[in-house]
């Protein structure tokens, strides 16, 4: 930290005495050029105006005309010079003062950055410095600012992924070491039914791994696409049929589709994990009722909408649905099933195809989950 405050006065002493000298030259140059000029110019003027007085003399007076126009000039020209030389003193003084002035307007929104810089480099990323100065100061105040609002949400991101991932952990490996020890002391018979319920324990925990791995990679943006023009339409009524065989009798799961095809470019089979997520979460959150997705047309965009009758989504959580692990919290418990990662790894995937999702509550209960891509069509 003593280094970094050598610099740090460095950089200050810097900055104030290249304005200092910056200033004082210009002022000093600009005098006494100016000074120099007007006394060349005035001696120049004066012997002409001489000598055309010694052209115009009679008789025996010319030299002494000469002689006494000459001491006058020299005069005249000496008094020039003390008040070239009281300028430049005057000038320099006044430009000390303004350049003192000058430096401290600019270093000090420099000096608030160096704090503000190793504020946040000693673990204080709620610091924020006030924007002042010049115009390009207070923009490099208001990106810095910004800088550190992105660190501080990248943090707090990172310690509630860690958290969150030790709470998925903890069940299954729990649950997982509790049977272990059963069997292993004798407490628990380790026949059909207890290895089945090991292995579901071992898959929920691999499946977990997989869809952490996945996320960090789509959220590297390192996810491998191939975009073809695909309709959509089509894509959503297999998909819908597909999931109709995995929910109860007493859920209606069906699709809605313009006449004609809505095409985009896309990758077909990551398209198809986003619709395969979010009528799998629809269905999880839906005990009866109906699955209704709908294909829309808007402008330029293709709308894809996926409304349930299930419990809902609580007005307050609705900003972090596509949040991973959001199933965690109290509206998605974890009861439930799931990972709780696949509303994350599919926001990343409609982003990298141009698109956004949303998600909305129905005023009759239910939620309301889906995504918009640009058409390729128009």
């Amino acid at each position: 930290m003593s280094r970094i405050r050598k610099t740090h006065d460095g950089v200050r002493g810097s900055l104030v005495w290249v304005t200092f000298v910056s200033i004082v030259a210009v002022a000093l140059g600009s005098i006494l050029t100016t000074g120099l000029i007007a006394r060349a110019a005035l001696s120049s003027a004066f012997t002409d105006y001489v000598g055309g007085l010694d052209g115009a003399a009679v008789g025996p007076g010319r030299g002494i005309a000469r002689m006494m126009l000459g001491t006058a000039e020299r005069t005249f020209l000496n008094a020039t010079d003390q008040g070239i030389m009281i300028s430049a003193l005057v000038g320099i003084a006044i430009a000390a003062v303004a350049a003192i002035l000058l430096a401290r307007f600019l270093a000090r929104p420099v000096l608030r950055l160096t704090a503000g810089a190793e504020a946040l480099a000693a673990g204080d990323l709620e610091h924020r410095v006030t924007p002042e100065g010049p115009g390009e100061l207070q923009n490099l105040a208001a990106a810095f600012n910004e800088m550190a609002g992105s660190l501080q949400e990248s943090e707090e991101l990172r310690k509630r992924l860690v958290s969150d991932v030790a709470h998925e952990l903890r069940n299954p490996i729990a649950a997982l070491r509790a049977q272990a020890e059963g069997v292993a002391e004798g407490v628990l018979p380790l026949d059909q039914a207890r290895l089945a319920s090991i292995v579901d324990d071992v898959a929920h925990l691999s499946h977990l791994v997989d869809d952490l791995q996945e996320l960090s990679v789509a959220e590297a943006g390192r996810l491998r696409y191939d975009f073809t023009t695909l309709d959509v339409c089509e894509l959503v009524q297999r998909e819908t049929d597909r999931a109709r065989t995995l929910v109860d009798e007493n859920i209606e799961m069906m699709a809605q589709c313009p006449t004609g095809a809505l095409l985009a470019k896309a990758d077909e089979m990551r398209l198809a994990q986003v619709l395969r997520n979010l009528l799998a979460n629809a269905a999880r959150h839906t005990a009866s009722g109906s699955i209704i997705v709908t294909v829309a047309a808007r402008g330029d965009r293709i709308h894809v909408t996926v409304v349930d009758t299930g419990e809902g989504i609580p007005e307050a959580d609705l900003p972090y649905v596509f949040e991973r692990f959001y199933r965690s919290d109290a509206a998605r418990a974890a009861g439930t099933g799931g990972s709780g990662l696949g509303l994350a790894i599919s926001k990343r995937i409609i982003s990298d195809h141009g698109g956004s999702v949303f998600a909305e509550r129905d005023k009759r209960g239910g939620a309301t989950v889906g995504f918009e891509l640009p058409r390729a069509d128009i």
